[in-house]
Order: structure tokens, then sequence, then C-alpha cells
């Protein structure tokens, strides 16, 4: 988790840990809890996990990070635009604030 807090300069994440040792992980953009059903993997990375998801993937043995919504979106269009540029797709990426304040 300080890894990801340090790369993605956030201060806060929340955590559901269940392994020690993660092998593979998904990243879903924005709130995406509800999608790692199927997907098999050790620990997904999102931005919105609700309550019963957590506990769910928690008896499921799936690891999650939370790093907030706001932050989970914030370098998606930079990282997609250049793909579809390539596609002669015009892209215009706004800026955003976080509207939430933490405490």
């Amino acid at each position: 988790c300080a890894q990801i807090k340090r790369k993605l300069g956030i201060e806060h994440l929340r955590a559901v840990k269940t392994k020690n040792f993660i092998q593979n992980i998904a990243l879903c953009t924005g709130s995406g809890s509800e999608l790692n059903q199927s997907l098999g993997v050790d620990c997904f990375i999102t931005g919105d996990i609700k309550y019963h998801a957590a506990l769910q993937n928690l008896e499921n043995g799936v690891s999650l990070i939370d790093i907030n919504h706001f932050e989970s979106e914030r370098y998606f269009g930079r990282a997609l635009a250049p793909f579809l540029q390539k596609s002669e797709i015009e892209v215009i990426i706004s800026e955003q604030k976080n509207p939430f304040t933490y405490y």
C-alpha cells in the first residue's frame, strides 16, 4: 500500500488485506468493486469500494485497495490518449478538482 500511495501521490487509501503475497492484480478506475468477482486475481485496485463488496471479497480471499474515486481516474485520460490519437481520434482532457476534502 505504501508504494501505491507514493506512486499515485495520495495520502490515504483503504484496504481489505487477505494475503501477504500478491501474485496478480487487476485495476478498474472509478467505482469497480463489483467487477472483480470473476477475474481470479489476488488483489483488485479501484476507486470506490462499498462496505458489502469489501465483506464479500474478504470472504472470497481477494484483497482490495480503494484509492478513492477521483484519484483512480486522474491519470486515466493521459494514459489512454496516445492510443486513441494513433487512431486519429481527437482527445480533449479536462482538468478536474477533487470535490472532497480529507481530514
